[in-house]
Order: structure tokens, then C-alpha cells, then sequence
């Protein structure tokens, strides 16, 4: 992305069918869960944190990529939520592809375009959670998350962040008030995340599975408003003292547009599109292979496949994995 010290440095994203730059890490996964599930970690600010301390350079390249630690508890099937991966890389018709597969182990509880993350709040909201749950997964606690995002709290305007740490996130939403930044929702995200995992006992992978499961399986939600940012060791001023709204400011999580056709209709769409990117065989392809995986089955991802997320092959024939 670039120099370790931008507001952010390393910055992923799942493409179908699209160049790249010879500068980017380019990483080809057989199935869409993988790969978005991927994307969510390397997109999370504690990765970020880690690669932030070796990046030298402006590229991001894939011998920094390499060098990363995943997390222990981290797996493609597990890990970050399937919807909150697919919802935050995919809001588009040219990505149905990944819908479908999403679709294959998931029944439609509500129509395809009203998951798709693109208003302000519902992005934020779901960021957050992801960012929360990566802390989980690397096992860190509040401490460890207060040490990587120190001095996101303070006041909006102020002019003299703490220079000793250039790498720091303080640059994250910084004209923005402290309850709205990306950077302090993720700590108290993470606060609320400490206390299911306690609630189980210290088993992390069902802390976090209760997590996300919380809200009728919406998982966490922004705040209507914020306890006070005191409460959680947080803020530096008299408005830390006092609870301050969050959600009412950001917005509704949905557009119109995108609850305006029926669960059926939507997804049949999804699958139209999905067909069209992929001619009928592709198509055909695709669907047996979503089941074969939701029978615990490796896909036959085949090689004449388009340039998708979903198989690529170097001149020797070898899967990029």
C-alpha cells in the first residue's frame, strides 16, 4: 500500500477478473470463503500493527507479506464471519460469484443486495467487528489492544499527537469525534468480545462464536449510545465523562434500493449474474463445486476457468494457493 507511515499501510482486497499492479502481493485461492476470509485478516489493524514494524519501503510486497504471523486459532472456515467477509468485499453484481458460494451453506434470510456493506454505518459497524474478532484470534487482551491503538482517543483538533510512535493509528479518523473513529469502536468491539469469552469459561473460539452470534445472529452492533468513553479507560477531555451518541450520527445501515426486492427474486438475480460471468459451463462448474465443499469435499477447480478467485494456474500447471 505504502509507507509504514500513511493512516493505513497494509490494505487488501478480493478481486475477480481485474489487473493488478506489479508492485501488489497477489495471492490466487480456490474458493471465494478462503480468500475473503484472508482479505478480513490482512485487512484487520493488528496485522496492520505487525506489518507496519517491518515495512521499509513504499511497496508492500510479498516478502513482507511472508514474514507475518497468522493467528494460532485462525482457519478459512472458522475465524472472521463468513457474512462479514463477504458482505465488506463484495457489494457488487460482478462479484455474484462470491454470493453464490456464500449462498451454498447459508440459507437467504433476507434479500442478496440488502448484505452487501455500503452504507457508512453498516461498513463501520461491520469493520469493527472484524477488527475485534482478529484481536481475539491472535490472542491478545485490552492491554495488548490499548498498546496498538494508543493515543487513537484523544480529543478531535488536536495537534501533537505523540510523534515518538510515526507508525502509530492516531492518524485514524483523527478530525472525527473519539466515539466515531473506527479505532475506538474497535476497543470497546474487543471490550464487549473479552467479556463473551469469559462468559465461556476462556474458550476464545466460543467467546467469539457468541460474539458474532449475538442480536439474532447480527452480531455486534454500533452503540445508539455510547457509555461513556471514561468507562472503558478511554478520552482525555470532559466529553469522555458524559455518554455521547454514535449510532443516530451515522446514519441507517441499509439504503432503500437495497430492501426493495423479495429474498427469492434477489438471489435468483445473484445467480443470473453469476451464470453471465461465467457461461454455463463455468456456471455448471461453480454449483458442483459449492456442494462438494459443503460435503467437506476439495473442489475441481478446472484451469480454463476465467480469471477468477476460484482457480488460476502458472504454465507448469500448478495451483496458486
Amino acid at each position: 500500500m505504502g509507507s509504514a507511515t500513511n493512516e493505513r499501510s497494509a490494505v487488501g482486497c478480493a478481486v475477480a477478473g481485474a489487473p493488478t499492479g506489479d508492485t501488489a502481493a497477489v495471492f490466487f485461492m480456490e474458493s471465494w470463503t478462503f480468500a475473503s476470509r484472508l482479505v478480513g485478516l490482512f485487512n484487520s489493524l493488528v496485522f496492520d500493527f505487525i506489518t507496519r514494524r517491518r515495512l521499509v519501503g513504499l511497496h508492500l510486497d510479498y516478502h513482507v507479506f511472508a514474514q507475518n504471523p497468522l493467528p494460532r486459532l485462525w482457519n478459512p472456515r472458522f475465524s472472521i464471519d463468513r457474512h462479514i467477509s463477504t458482505a465488506l468485499q463484495a457489494p457488487s453484481v460482478a462479484l455474484a460469484l462470491g454470493w453464490c458460494e456464500y449462498l451454498g451453506a447459508i440459507p437467504p434470510s433476507r434479500g442478496w443486495r440488502s448484505k452487501w456493506a455500503t452504507s457508512e454505518s453498516e461498513r463501520l459497524r461491520l469493520r469493527v467487528s472484524c477488527d475485534a474478532v482478529t484481536l481475539g484470534l491472535y490472542g491478545l487482551d485490552l492491554q495488548n489492544a490499548l498498546h496498538i491503538l494508543s493515543e487513537c482517543d484523544l480529543p478531535a483538533g488536536i495537534a501533537s499527537p505523540n510523534l515518538n510512535d510515526p507508525k502509530g493509528f492516531w492518524r485514524v479518523d483523527k478530525d472525527k469525534d473519539p466515539e466515531l473513529r473506527h479505532t475506538v469502536l474497535t476497543l470497546i468491539a474487543f471490550h464487549d468480545l473479552q467479556e463473551k469469552i469469559r462468559d465461556c469459561g476462556g474458550d476464545r473460539e466460543k467467546g467469539i462464536e457468541a460474539f458474532l452470534s449475538q442480536n439474532d445472529g447480527e452480531g455486534w452492533m454500533l452503540p445508539d449510545t455510547l457509555l461513556r468513553l471514561a468507562d472503558y479507560g478511554l478520552g482525555h477531555d470532559e466529553r469522555a465523562t458524559h455518554p455521547q451518541p454514535v449510532a443516530s450520527r451515522l446514519g441507517s445501515r441499509f439504503y432503500d434500493w437495497q430492501l426493495a426486492q423479495s429474498a427469492e427474486q434477489s438471489w435468483r438475480e445473484c445467480h443470473l449474474h453469476a451464470r453471465n460471468l461465467l457461461g454455463e459451463a463455468g456456471y455448471r462448474q461453480l454449483l458442483a463445486d459449492i456442494e462438494a465443499e459443503n460435503r467437506g469435499e476439495k473442489p475441481s477447480r478446472v484451469a480454463e476457468a476465467p480469471a477468477t478467485p476460484y482457480g488460476q494456474r502458472d504454465k507448469q500447471g500448478r495451483l496458486f494457493e
